[in-house]
């Protein structure tokens, strides 16, 4: 039995044989056609750089102009090249081996040292590129800002940083880029005094961030903190200083804004219903001035203006007096408070005349009979007396009177008649025969 096993098992071994081989091939064949060999670019895989220190411990500092990432193409079967990522790879670059170029070659592994065996690796561009520069370093104060729109009738009243004072440090040639630090804190909606840990930031000087790994800030954080007070608006007054030239007066001053919006804690707040603003200097002026006032450097202690203009113009306007003179004749003047028995008499030697001066339009209506002259003669006795009329002043205009002016009080004439004295003894006639029936009657 065990002789009819055998000599089935080895029966055709040379068919048995072909077929194994033929079997072994063809699977290497489908083998080969399902994992074939394919090429893939795989990006932007991130280069770190390996001993810096080889330069800054020189004094130095370096910027990478190129080449912080690498592409590379990877050639292998196609079950193992599809699988790889960017982060299937570590990218380095030694500087500690720079060229006289301030470069370096990258080289590019895999993470899993058995995929190394199985694939190719070429690079699109293998080169990392440095600039490299003395080191300095450099003091600013730190600049707080706030940011956003608080809410509705509140403004902020000022912003704080501290430390207030930071040291940068870096290359040459961006540090020198630095302008300003900026530690920005958000205020969105707020009505109360709000504080934020930030982390500052270099800024150009045109206000855009100044970014680099080789720029390394003292602190890495600082705290800002917005006062927010509430608002207020107030009106502005203008204050006049100085006078114009001889002869010249202001005749108006216009400015804007009249009101402006203030802030400030609410006691401060409360204290304060006006701003006035002074001109600046007007002695001497002839002719029409326009000018701007800041109004910060005008405001209370404690009181900050919650305004984004500070300034107000202010137009002030000239004109030039004229004068105008009126003649006074005797028969112009009014004396009043006149006592009986006694006759008064105005003398003008030569021409008498009110001189007025001032703007015409004022002077266009003054007249004689506006200017109610008068001479006020009360106690005055017989005699002859040198005087000066009285007037009613126009607004805005002077006066100034020129001439010689007398006044002449005499005593008024008893008239001397015959028939008034016989009417006088015989009223005198009758007054004493009515007292002697008064006294019979007693």
């Amino acid at each position: 039995m065990s002789s009819l096993r055998e000599k089935k098992l080895f029966k055709h071994m040379g068919l048995k044989i072909l077929s194994l081989v033929i079997a072994i091939i063809l699977w290497l064949v489908i083998m080969n056609i399902d994992d074939y060999t394919m090429t893939r670019t795989i990006r932007n895989i991130p280069v770190v750089q390996l001993n810096g220190d080889s330069i800054t411990d020189l004094g130095k500092v370096y910027d990478v102009t190129s080449g912080n990432t690498v592409d590379i193409v990877v050639k292998g079967p196609r079950t193992v090249v599809d699988s790889l990522k960017v982060d299937s790879f570590t990218a380095t670059a030694d500087l500690s081996e720079l060229s006289l170029t301030n470069s370096a070659q990258i080289t590019v592994t895999a993470n899993d040292s058995r995929i190394n065996s199985q694939i190719e690796i070429s690079y699109v561009n293998r080169t990392v590129n440095l600039t490299v520069e003395d080191k300095v370093m450099k003091e600013f104060p730190i600049k707080a800002v706030a940011e956003g729109i608080l809410a509705e009738g509140y403004a902020l009243g000022g912003c704080t940083v501290t430390p207030n004072i930071i040291q940068i440090d870096g290359p040459e040639s961006i540090i020198s880029r630095v302008t300003e630090v900026r530690a920005t804190v958000k205020v969105d909606n707020q009505s109360k005094t709000t504080e934020a840990i930030v982390v500052p930031q270099c800024m150009n000087a045109y206000g855009e961030p100044v970014t680099s790994k080789s720029i390394e800030l003292e602190t890495k954080e600082v705290r800002v903190t917005a006062t927010i007070y509430p608002t207020k608006e107030v009106p502005v007054l203008i204050e006049q200083m100085g006078v114009p030239a001889t002869d010249y007066m202001v005749t108006g001053i216009n400015y804007n804004p009249q009101t402006i919006t203030i802030t400030g804690d609410e006691k401060n707040l409360a204290a304060v219903d006006e701003i006035t603003l002074p001109t600046k200097d007007l002695t001497g002026i002839y002719t029409d001035v326009e000018m701007n006032i800041g109004v910060e450097e005008y405001l209370p202690k404690g009181i900050y203006l919650a305004d984004s203009n500070d300034q107000v113009a202010i137009n002030v306007f000239v004109e030039g007096l004229v004068t105008k003179d009126i003649e006074i004749a005797p028969e112009d003047i009014d004396l009043r408070n006149k006592a009986e028995g006694l006759d008064y008499a105005v003398v003008i030697s030569g021409v008498y005349r009110i001189r007025l001066k001032g703007l015409e339009k004022d002077l266009a209506e003054v007249t004689k009979e506006s200017l109610d002259i008068y001479l006020n003669v009360d106690g005055k006795s017989e005699g002859g007396y040198v005087v000066s009329p009285s007037y009613t002043k126009p607004s805005g205009v002077t006066v100034a009177l020129s001439g010689h002016m007398d006044l002449q009080v005499t005593a008024k004439e008893i008239p001397t008649e015959e028939g008034s004295s016989e009417e006088a003894s015989s009223e005198e006639g009758s007054s004493e025969e009515l007292t002697e029936t008064t006294e019979e009657q007693t």
